[in-house]
């Protein structure tokens, strides 16, 4: 059982999260990051079966996001969005399903459009689904 280690290593890398608008977008610079990891569940252990090690993880997270907007980073968009399924069924570069994506109230009006495309659909949610599988690559070079 090794699930203090991953809980731990995960959630760090999942910290780390960000994307960067490009130019020619809606909001070029505008910046999208993970503020916060909450609703951490889940296990992680390995076997070796027959002389081959098998991984063995599963966790469901929320994640708290937020999106700095604005020639001056003065605006920002929050909310928060759960990956339900974060498990070994799911092979790198796949992607990650996701459920209960939502947007603060207060976020300013007229953003929908940008962030479904930055925020729930690419952008962050690629960068997140990147950190999930480097995670992964990691679990297995050190166990």
């Amino acid at each position: 059982d090794v699930t203090s280690w991953a809980k731990e290593t995960l959630e760090a890398a999942l910290l780390t999260s960000e994307y960067i608008l490009p130019e020619g977008s809606p909001s070029p610079g505008a910046r999208a990051t993970v503020s916060k990891v909450s609703k951490f569940e889940g296990h992680t252990s390995y076997a070796t079966v027959r002389g081959k090690k098998r991984y063995i993880y599963e966790f469901a997270f929320t994640l708290d996001w937020v999106l700095t907007l604005g020639d001056d980073h003065t605006k920002t968009c929050h909310g928060k969005v759960t990956f339900p399924d974060v498990d070994g069924t799911v092979e790198l570069g796949d992607g990650y399903d996701i459920v209960d994506y939502h947007v603060d109230g207060s976020s300013p009006a007229g953003t929908g459009p940008l962030l479904e495309r930055f925020v729930r659909d690419g952008g962050l949610r690629e960068s997140i689904h990147t950190k999930i599988d480097d995670w992964v690559r990691l679990l297995r070079a050190t166990y």
